[in-house]
């Protein structure tokens, strides 16, 4: 689920939208992500973003509230009969080559097309490959959209300005006829609404409606003319069409075949200078969607009534969550690059339940660790800790202290309320302190002989960081100065991205590839991730022993709640679990969860919780045995 959707953004690019009502609106994004809302004006909350998987999605349809049709570019139709429940209730189905466009008049009948001039029939669309048929039937150009008013037409629009039209599209190729109607430069049909048999309506690249009122009539029934219009288009009814594109704009007629008169262009979406408008679904005269590029959803009640008549939300934007904190199973607590808090008492209710809390003074927060429900520690790029004996109680819950100047603390471990231990990278201390919310006398640096990155305390007498080089420190006595601290070269590995010790008898770290200008001079990426585990992190180099889990992914974030259970995170959606985190490579099990998303860190409270956060603002959460 989408928590994280505050400015700064680069939101997701939407690419089509369809309401069959105005209780339901479903849209898709070149990420996998389909964003539903039973309220679409309700504002960002009354929209959920759930993941299906790697899809770059192009088009959906939805005939009624039990059928919605997705099309990809990886030649899938992805369906469901609940779009609102997540995505166990989406499947996806093979139906041909990558497809642009689908349009389903009614549950009995969907059609889709592909860039190579055919189109996917079915009669029933979630009936599985065997239900899908594949004609083709453009051999001119390639098809850019499609409606199909009814089971007795459809009209498929194309890239070389032709419309090619069925009165009976379930049958062969021969029941599709292909009729050249514009001409114009840059005349690429790009989209088409037909809400009648009567009425259809096609824009092209140059800004043209392209009309009819009897779109199999031929060449001679089809009327081009340069209204402004947009890339997309939507007419519920034969007296109302709206057209969006570039510039944020929506051009509107409630006579879509009187002439240039006829058409009104207003801009709507300038949120962030003008964005370019992408899709659009009116499932009546008195409601229209429209999606950009920049995951808002642009929506009014009043289609004609101007530029106050829309209303801007952002639904599917994409902040980096950097790292998670979960106590308990009732408290988590997410940090950003923003400086912002994402917190939620309740982690499996919904992104209504998270709550993103900007604390003035924060810089880009990079880790955060929560001992109890009344304490949580948050580090940032320059050298403050940020703490809250009340997470979840806003901004003014949370008091940023400058413990490290000039600093940047990266990780931070805090095993009780009275014990937490950061790490800076750039100095090479450790920064303790055993009251965490006293204030800066109430932490002390200390140098270890390294450049730590991460951290992780299981006890107050015991503590492992890790660094750039490959390299452990480990201490019995973490207060006891430089000399208690005990560093400890690992063998082959040169790059460490985290480490989580379930004890002083089990600690994991993750061996990743950092980001080509987060090395530091002199240290060679490794080529592809390694866990490195140990049952005596205090003994030598030979104690700590690598397992390629990974392959070429890169992992990015470990939690082990337990000596007896871990879960690790990488850069391609994947969970990487064992029961036996010792026992090198066949003890570990990678599953996908979050599509191609990379997953940035996990906290696991108990061996049957655990949530994941992405860089793209999403967290992940899993439960039951493992």
């Amino acid at each position: 689920m989408r928590v994280d959707h505050r400015p700064p953004y680069n939101g997701h690019y939407l690419q089509g939208v369809s309401c069959p009502n105005v209780s339901l609106c479903v849209a898709v994004d070149d990420s996998g992500n389909v964003v539903t809302s039973i309220n679409p004006i309700g504002g960002t909350t009354a929209w959920t973003v759930t993941n299906i998987g790697p899809n770059d999605f192009t088009g959906v349809s939805c005939p009624s509230v039990g059928l919605c049709v997705a099309v990809d570019n990886n030649d899938q139709a992805i369906t469901s009969s609940d779009p609102t429940v997540g995505a166990g209730a989406w499947e996806a189905t093979h139906i041909g080559s990558g497809q642009s466009g689908v349009s389903c008049p009614s549950v009995s009948l969907c059609v889709a097309i592909d860039e190579i001039g055919d189109v996917a029939t079915s009669t029933n669309p979630t009936g599985g490959p065997a239900a899908w048929k594949l004609i083709h039937v453009d051999a001119f150009g390639s098809p850019l959209g499609l409606s199909c008013p009814s089971v007795n037409l459809c009209v498929v629009v194309d890239h070389s300005g032709n419309v090619v039209t069925s009165t009976n599209p379930t049958g062969s190729a021969v029941d599709w006829t292909v009729t050249h109607v514009d001409s114009s430069p840059d005349g690429a049909l790009q989209r088409v609404s037909c809400p009648s048999n009567g009425l259809c309506v096609a824009v092209d690249g140059a800004g043209n409606v392209v009309t009819s009122t009897n779109p199999t009539g031929g060449p001679a029934a089809w009327k081009v003319t340069n209204v402004g219009a947009g890339d997309a288009v939507s007419c519920p009814t034969i007296v109302l069409c709206v057209s969006v594109g570039g510039a944020g704009i929506v051009v509107t007629s409630t006579n879509p075949t009187g002439g240039p008169a006829a058409w009104r262009v207003t801009h709507v979406d300038n949120s962030e200078g003008y964005n370019f408008l992408n899709g659009v679904s009116c499932p009546s005269s008195g409601f229209c969607v429209a999606v950009d590029g920049n995951g808002n959803v642009v929506a009014t009640n009043n289609p004609t009534g101007g530029a106050a008549a829309w209303t801007v939300t952002n639904v599917d934007s994409s902040n980096s969550l950097n790292a998670i904190s979960c106590p308990f199973a009732n408290l988590c607590v997410a940090v950003d690059g923003n400086g912002r808090l994402v917190t939620s008492s309740n982690p499996t209710g919904g992104a209504a339940t998270w709550t993103v809390t900007s604390v003035d003074g924060a810089g880009s927060l990079s880790s955060v660790s929560c001992p109890s429900s009344h304490l949580c520690v948050a580090v940032d790029d320059g050298g403050n800790v940020v703490t809250s004996t009340n997470p979840t109680g806003g901004a003014s819950a949370w008091t940023v202290t400058k413990v490290d100047t000039d600093s940047y603390l990266t990780g931070v471990s805090c095993p009780s309320i009275n014990f937490c231990v950061a790490v800076d990278a750039n100095s090479g201390t450790v920064v303790i302190s055993s009251m965490p919310s006293g204030g800066p006398a109430a932490w002390t640096s200390t140098d270890v002989g390294s450049s730590p990155l991460y951290v992780s305390c299981p006890t107050v007498t015991f503590c492992a960081a890790v660094d750039f080089l490959g390299a452990v420190v480990t201490s019995k006595n973490p207060t006891g100065g430089k000399a208690a601290w005990k560093r400890i070269q690992m063998s082959g590995i040169n790059y460490v991205f985290g480490v989580s010790c379930a004890s002083s008898s089990l600690c994991v770290a993750v061996n990743g590839e950092p980001a080509a200008n987060d090395a530091p001079a002199g240290v060679i990426p490794p080529a592809s991730s390694t866990l490195v585990s140990s049952s005596n992190p205090t003994g030598s180099a030979a104690a700590w022993v690598p397992a390629n889990v990974a392959g070429t992914n890169l992992v990015h974030g470990i939690s082990c709640p337990s000596v007896s259970f871990c879960v690790a995170v990488d850069n391609a959606g994947n969970v990487i679990t064992s029961i036996e985190p010792t026992g090198g490579n066949r003890a570990w099990t990678v599953t996908n969860v979050d599509g191609r998303n990379a997953l940035t860190a996990v906290s696991c409270p108990i061996i049957t919780f655990c949530i994941a956060v992405d860089g793209i603002g999403n967290v992940i959460i899993g439960s039951g045995q493992p």
